[in-house]
């Protein structure tokens, strides 16, 4: 086998990922940009406050999935390790956070370097702290405003903090990995119940648990597809359900979403819901989906958000509709000029440090 060949993608990943960045713009246009245009709260007077519950399940998509993405990223990056270990008997992990940068940060830094620009050209409102913030990756902590442009970076706070612990585990506890990432998982849930934050990082580690478990993996091919849909119901309805029952569901949240993933990515006869999501136009989109994540904040900004203008006002002045999609053809001029390239680059570096990790082991073994 030629280890310098990259591991295929996975259509059913990317269509789920174009299935979570499309719930997060529909998530962000429902619950920020559209109510200034149409109140969605109208509805209610058709009874049984419908508008409100409407406005509830629908605003809901965008955390809901960010928590799709979390636990794919998990799955692939503990799945990505597995193999390469198994490939090469060890994980450089100088080549995988080569990779990492190269995928994530020329294009993360690229948005955050506009947004800085717009805000000292006084089109929009974005302090210089939180442009720090965000280039830090601090946003997902309380107190660690970002303002509306860069919100939404916080997300991608979580999954940097993700990569910079796992992997060092993954490396330095190979015999005890499937004990590590429960004791993670545990102490997360605990955790989270008196520091929410902590929350987020459930999913990516419900994603690990699964790809180190053969086992696991096996009950969900078995189980968790005869469950999809009743899943998917109850994650669905859990936002307009009544206050006590959602904040006691929502932990169940991540067992739902891991259901519904990895009951389609695992299962064994291939339904009508896997056909979906191996359809061309999500898994195009699923392939420009961090693009698409990075820019849509660009064009869904309410005029005010947590209690301060964004300055969105000045910014779609005159531009309404024309800025209302612009974020496509910049996630997509993203993806092709700036993604793409770079995840070559990074990925030609890394086979460099592991072809010269190689070379030594070679002489040692013939002297």
């Amino acid at each position: 086998m030629d280890q310098r060949q990259p591991i295929g993608r996975n259509a059913i990943i990317d269509g789920w990922r174009g299935i979570s960045v499309l719930m997060v713009v529909i998530g962000h246009l429902f619950a920020y940009r559209a109510p200034e245009v149409y109140p969605i709260g109208a509805l209610n007077s058709l009874g049984l406050s419908i508008g409100d519950k409407s406005l509830a399940i629908v605003s809901s998509l965008g955390t809901l999935g960010v928590s799709f993405f979390f636990m794919i990223s998990g799955y692939l990056i503990t799945t990505l390790l597995v193999a390469e270990e198994s490939q090469r008997d060890r994980v450089s992990l100088r080549a995988f956070y080569v990779r990492r940068i190269f995928r994530i940060m020329p294009a993360f830094y690229t948005y955050v370097i506009v947004i800085y620009l717009l805000g000292q050209w006084d089109l929009v409102r974005v302090d210089n702290g939180a442009v720090l913030r965000s280039a830090l990756y601090v946003c997902n902590y309380a107190g660690f405003s970002c303002s509306w442009w860069l919100a939404h970076t916080w997300s991608l706070a979580v999954e940097e903090q993700f990569y910079l612990v796992w992997p060092l585990i993954f490396a330095f506890v190979a015999a005890f990995r499937i004990s590590a990432a429960v004791i993670l998982l545990a102490g997360l849930f605990v955790g989270s119940l008196v520091f929410a934050p902590l929350g987020s990082f459930i999913y990516i580690m419900v994603g690990v648990l699964v790809a180190l478990s053969a086992g696991l993996r096996q009950r969900f091919a078995r189980v968790a597809s005869r469950y999809i849909w009743l899943a998917l119901a109850v994650l669905i309805s859990l936002p307009a359900a009544p206050r006590v029952v959602g904040q006691i569901a929502a932990h169940a949240q991540p067992a739902l979403v891991a259901m519904i993933l990895f009951g389609t990515l695992l299962a064994r006869d291939e339904g009508w819901l896997q056909k979906l999501l191996r359809q061309p136009f999500l898994t195009r989109v699923g392939l420009i989906s961090y693009s698409l994540y990075l820019w849509q904040q660009l064009s869904l900004a309410p005029a005010h958000w947590g209690g301060a203008a964004t300055g969105a006002d000045t910014l779609y002045k005159g531009w309404d509709l024309m800025l209302a999609f612009a974020f496509i053809p910049l996630a997509i001029a993203s993806y092709f000029l700036i993604e793409k390239p770079m995840v070559r680059i990074g990925h030609r570096i890394s086979r460099r440090i592991m072809q010269q990790r190689r070379e030594p082991a070679r002489a040692r073994s013939s002297a």
